[in-house]
């Protein structure tokens, strides 16, 4: 299942976040002994990734910080969250009935 502009994502809690001085963070799963850097946007998303924020949420706090169209902002959002799913760094969706 992909990430939509009304999915809630959820960062898995094993995983570990660490924001490095130039503003860009390190994601680590223990679990598969394996980092990953982001970007400072990316860590921005990341840190809405709490299970509460719909993506279109986490879309309109990321409008005010970056001069962006909103297209293009869901568009690269979207993808950077489908590629945390598949890496595993997200909790998987609750399936519905």
């Amino acid at each position: 299942m992909s990430i939509s502009s009304t999915s809630k994502p959820k960062r898995r809690e094993a995983i570990e976040s660490q924001p490095l001085p130039d503003g860009s963070g390190l994601l680590f799963d223990p679990v598969s002994a394996t980092a990953y850097p982001i970007t400072e946007s990316a860590l921005r998303i990341w840190q809405y990734c709490d299970g509460n924020h719909p993506v279109g949420a986490i879309l309109d706090e990321l409008e005010g910080h970056y001069e962006i169209d909103r297209p293009t902002l869901e568009r690269d959002s979207l993808r950077l969250l489908e590629d945390l799913r598949q890496k595993g760094l997200l909790e998987a969706p609750p399936v519905r009935e």
